[in-house]
């Protein structure tokens, strides 16, 4: 997950930014689906600036019985294309405030394999909360904030 200095380092989305992220998601993801289009063809061009997204965090599996359920945070990244055709360290310009957190379940085992259903991505903002000495000394922690 994102740390305190990683977080002071982003630039922050603008709601013009994070309309355009929820375009996108309605273009290739529906409610449920069996493919992981976040990896596969998220990127877009908006105002001239390439974006897309770099995998940030992946959950733990949580077993339940037949199924098992993951979160899998992707973080979104505006990257040179002149570089590269996919962002990578060498090509990302600015890392943003704005993370897209993507729901998996799988059911199936390892020995009859797995059959993956991707939720609708939702889109989290991250910020920055000043914690107050009390018992422990004051610090900044990182919040994520559902966008609607």
């Amino acid at each position: 997950m994102v740390t305190v200095e990683e977080l002071r380092k982003c630039k922050k989305a603008d709601a013009e930014l994070i309309q355009a992220v929820k375009n996108r998601i309605n273009e290739i993801c529906s409610d449920y689906d069996e493919h992981n289009h976040i990896e596969d063809g998220f990127g877009f061009e908006y105002r001239g600036v390439c974006y897309d997204v770099k995998e940030g965090d992946e959950s733990e599996w949580t077993d339940e019985g037949k199924y098992q359920y993951q979160d899998i945070t992707y973080q979104l990244v505006s990257y040179d294309k002149n570089i590269e055709d996919y962002p990578n360290e060498e090509s990302i310009i600015d890392r943003f405030d704005l993370f897209i957190i993507l729901s998996v379940t799988r059911s199936g085992s390892y020995f009859t394999d797995y059959n993956y259903l991707y939720d609708k991505p939702t889109i989290q903002t991250a910020t920055l909360v000043h914690i107050p000495k009390k018992v422990i000394p004051a610090h900044d922690e990182v919040r994520f904030v559902k966008e609607m």
